[in-house]
């Protein structure tokens, strides 16, 4: 028994080690190649090993942001015509599906950012030196709320001729967004008010003429703001208070000879004692900092990688440092040594068409429905008989459909009467409600297993309602979140919600339903 119980133990050990190694990896890239512009990976990050799960087509998809459930993402589509930032959801694949794409108004969109508290999204647009705001709404994005243009120019003729916005940043109170002007030297501090729109005249914050701020990054504690400027090839440490910027220290990332340097990216290490720049075209190297307790920083040492390392980032485990060469078509895999700061090649290269933004995510696991029924309490009762001449589900394939049930107690009986007149919207939902379950419970009946769904495809609610009630949809409702709440994702489904004026018997509400198995 004691061998059985280790064996049990090291199987266990094993699951939850593969589980915190296994990510998904999102690349975002240029698309002059004929490639993509977006491609998903399934990633180790012990092993470095990796393989390609998917793809969907984005033109210039170059920066990708995910929302904290991961549920959506968002890209830019960087193009001088035709600029425009596009929303995507999971399904119950776990693969994203495009929603919609919007104008960005500006041209070259080149960074995206997400402020979790109201969902809205920002974007940089560096060919027009502009930042534009977009709401959402479930996932998608509303036509363009603001656009702020910038102005000015700076020392660098052949750079700085105009404004660039090559960066937006929210900061990690959620109150300021930050957009970086590498035209200008300037970082443009906006307001951000409850419901995400910003305040359209910035606090300035100067950077020194001719650096080029491009990249920027705060500490967890958000007392700390890490800037790369493109064009000097330097990192400006700032001490961040009340929005505050305090320049602590100035140190060099590219020690290359160039006079105009081309510094690209920026990342805190996930334990956060270390920070790594990318340096391109000039050096191609990454540049290590050990981040010191007052927040300056102290060079650790340099690491050659392929050409033109346009983006890069750590693991979530903080393990290995994954780097997009965008000349080489490829992404290198390093381990990262935590004590020292080494980079170490693990000869892993992904191979990707022009690869700009790295962004890993953690899988999802798919809901437990049977586990889901329990926790919540919902009480599934026993199927019951047609009341005519049919059957209650018809299995095509790998679809059931489910005949129209009515909203049946636990306890026995049915929800009778008339919204509009007998029962209020709330009774209505509860009623819906009810017969979502009823529906679960007829399906469990016929499959067993509530997880051998793949998907609640469509659902058709019948509301027994007077002439003039218009509120079927918040109705149906009750039974939609149901689905929801049981299947997650899988849950989601078409409705068609209508008003009818009787029901057999007179009950509140009768729903069918289509279904697909696994």
């Amino acid at each position: 028994m004691f061998a059985t119980l280790l064996i049990s133990l090291s199987a266990l050990f094993s699951v939850q080690q593969q589980d915190t190694s296994s990510y998904h990896l999102l690349v975002g890239s240029y698309t002059r190649e004929g490639n993509p512009g977006i491609e998903v990976f399934d990633a180790n990050t012990h092993s470095g090993n990796v393989q390609r799960r998917y793809a969907r087509s984005m033109p210039n998809a170059s920066f990708l942001a995910v929302s904290a459930s991961t549920q959506y993402l968002y890209t830019v589509s960087e193009q001088s015509g035709n600029a425009a930032v596009a929303a995507f959801r999971l399904n119950s694949k776990g693969e994203y599906d495009l929603l919609n794409t919007t104008a960005a108004k500006g041209s070259g969109p080149c960074h995206v950012a997400l402020r979790e508290s109201t969902q809205t999204v920002y974007a940089a647009n560096y060919g027009s030196g502009s930042l534009s705001v977009f709401k959402t709404e479930n996932g998608n994005l509303l036509p363009i709320a603001q656009h702020i243009q910038y102005a000015g120019s700076s020392i660098n003729k052949s750079r700085q001729q105009g404004p660039h916005a090559h960066q937006v940043v929210v900061s990690p109170d959620q109150l300021y967004l930050y957009v970086n002007d590498l035209g200008t030297d300037r970082i443009y501090q906006h307001r951000i008010y409850a419901d995400g729109l910003v305040n359209e005249t910035p606090v300035i914050i100067p950077i020194k003429p001719g650096n080029g701020p491009r990249h920027m990054t705060f500490s967890k504690t958000g007392l700390h703001a890490y800037l790369l400027n493109e064009l000097s090839g330097t990192v400006d440490v700032f001490r961040v208070q009340d929005g505050q910027f305090t320049l602590l220290q100035s140190v060099a990332s590219d020690t290359s000879s160039a006079e105009s340097k081309a510094s690209a990216d920026i990342h805190i290490s996930p334990n956060g004692r270390w920070l790594v720049s990318s340096n391109r075209i000039t050096t191609d190297q990454l540049t290590v900092f050990a981040i010191n307790p007052d927040g300056t920083l102290k060079k650790a040492g340099h690491q050659s990688v392929a050409k033109m390392p346009r983006n890069f980032n750590f693991d979530p485990t903080g393990k290995t440092v994954w780097v997009g060469s965008q000349t080489e078509n490829r992404i290198q895999v390093f381990a990262f040594d935590d004590a020292t700061g080494k980079l170490t090649d693990l000869k892993k290269d992904v191979q990707v068409k022009m690869p700009v933004c790295l962004v890993f995510i953690k899988p999802q696991p798919e809901v437990d429905a049977e586990a889901k029924i329990k926790e919540n309490n919902i009480t599934l009762i026993p199927p019951t008989a047609p009341i005519a001449n049919y059957v209650k589900y018809v299995q095509v394939g790998n679809t059931v459909y489910l005949s129209g049930h009515g909203p049946d107690k636990p306890e026995g009986g049915q929800v009778f009467g008339k919204l509009g007149k007998d029962l209020t919207v709330e009774q209505g939902q509860a009623a819906a409600r009810l017969t979502g379950i009823s529906l679960i419970s007829t399906l469990k009946g016929y499959i067993g297993d509530l997880n051998r769904v793949k998907r609640i495809v469509k659902v058709v609610g019948l509301v027994n309602c007077t002439p003039e009630f218009a509120q079927q949809p918040q109705v149906m409702n009750g039974c939609s979140n149901l689905m929801v709440e049981v299947f997650g994702d899988r849950g989601r489904h078409a409705r068609t919600s209508v008003g009818v004026n009787a029901l057999p018997n007179n009950i509140a509400v009768e729903i069918e339903m289509i279904v697909e198995l696994k």
